[in-house]
């Protein structure tokens, strides 16, 4: 079969795999796609942990007609039990012939494993094609099993003079109506999303997922509070049902008011303060052990600085709105920079930008 049919199957893999995104953690996407004689006999992904695999899918559809096919993948197959039995075997059960694999699987525990095991059962494999494309798609999976950390991006709405509020700590509302609701959207694809406790005491803040698309998905939310300031009657502290609360506390925080969080169903989780302030690399071990592998920080000026400082942040969404705030007091994304010279600034990557209502939104990785 020619590369170009390859890449078009490759690319209908892709599709069916992004179906599953936000949902799968903390397992990647993963689409397949079963094709015999010029049809395709059995499709599938991966809806979410714990369910079956994109490929037990697939062959589960095409049933005997997955014999001597070609299966088209966009992440090698497993070869490990996990929630599910590894995926490699019931491919060579079901007497597939040829596997086209997008990219490798970089947990150890499989890279170049499944290849390895399908190749010494006679089937044909071949990797490569439309890899970036599968590595972007995953691109939460990759960092998350490389590094062990959760993939944290960044998202700001400003003035085009760069206030992501007024001298008086106005923020609501910067963006547009349209941007809002794109937040909502983007607020799904992740597991959780983080503030600092001065934006629960500002806006008082649900931090949930509000769009048709994510109906019924509880997005965990974590408060990082030093002081353990936080209200009793906050809104968030009122919808423990609508997501798991986390908050990252200073060891020194009341016991009293530990204890009563904790009856109410939020864990707090106490930490060794450094220079007054939570200890984000902390936090980001201590999410990781607990399998979330995707976070969206959401504010504020503080937070922000510190994941950009200690460069702990891997992708931005800046939504700049045609508006001018001014004022010196006004605070900005990234006032607490301590940078001197233009050759030591930060600098994005992979930039993307389009239009949301009447604001710009501008996507980039550091």
């Amino acid at each position: 079969m020619s590369n170009l049919e390859d890449i078009k199957y490759l690319k209908l893999a892709l599709f069916l795999a992004r179906k599953g995104k936000g949902w799968t953690s903390p397992n990647p996407c993963v689409g397949a796609v079963i094709v015999k004689d010029g049809k395709i006999v059995g499709y599938g992904f991966h809806e979410s942990a714990g369910k079956p695999h994109a490929e037990a899918v697939a062959i589960e559809r095409a049933g005997p007609r997955a014999s001597d096919s070609t299966l088209y993948l966009n992440l090698e197959p497993c070869v490990h039990w996990g929630r599910t039995p590894p995926c490699v075997e019931k491919i060579i059960e079901s007497k597939i012939k040829r596997v086209v694999i997008s990219t490798f699987d970089p947990n150890p525990l499989v890279y170049k494993k499944g290849v390895k095991k399908l190749e010494e059962k006679g089937i044909k494999v071949s990797v490569g094609l439309l890899e970036e494309e599968s590595k972007k798609l995953n691109e939460v999976y990759f960092k998350y099993i490389k590094s062990k950390l959760p993939f944290v991006a960044l998202k700001v709405a400003m003035s085009i003079d760069g206030k992501i509020a007024t001298q008086s700590f106005q923020s609501k509302w910067i963006s547009s109506k349209g941007a809002r609701e794109y937040v909502h959207l983007l607020r799904g694809e992740f597991d959780s999303i983080l503030v600092g406790i001065n934006t629960i005491l500002r806006d008082d803040p649900l931090l949930t997922v509000r769009h048709p698309l994510w109906r019924n998905k509880k997005i965990k939310r974590v408060i990082l509070d030093s002081t353990l300031k936080i209200p009793e009657n906050s809104k968030i502290l009122r919808t423990i049902s609508k997501g798991d609360i986390i908050i990252y506390t200073g060891e020194g925080s009341s016991k009293k008011k530990i204890n009563m969080l904790e009856k109410r169903g939020i864990k707090v989780i106490p930490l060794r303060l450094k220079e007054s302030r939570i200890p984000i690399i902390e936090v980001l071990k201590d999410l990781a052990k607990r399998e979330i592998t995707s976070i969206l920080v959401e504010g504020g000026r503080k937070i922000f600085s510190s994941f950009l400082m200690e460069g702990l942040a891997d992708k931005i969404f800046i939504f700049v709105a045609p508006i001018f705030i001014g004022g010196k007091e006004a605070p900005s994304l990234f006032e607490e920079s301590q940078i001197k010279e233009l050759k030591d600034v930060l600098k994005l990557k992979k930039i993307f930008y389009f239009r949301i209502d009447k604001d710009i939104l501008i996507e980039g990785y550091f």
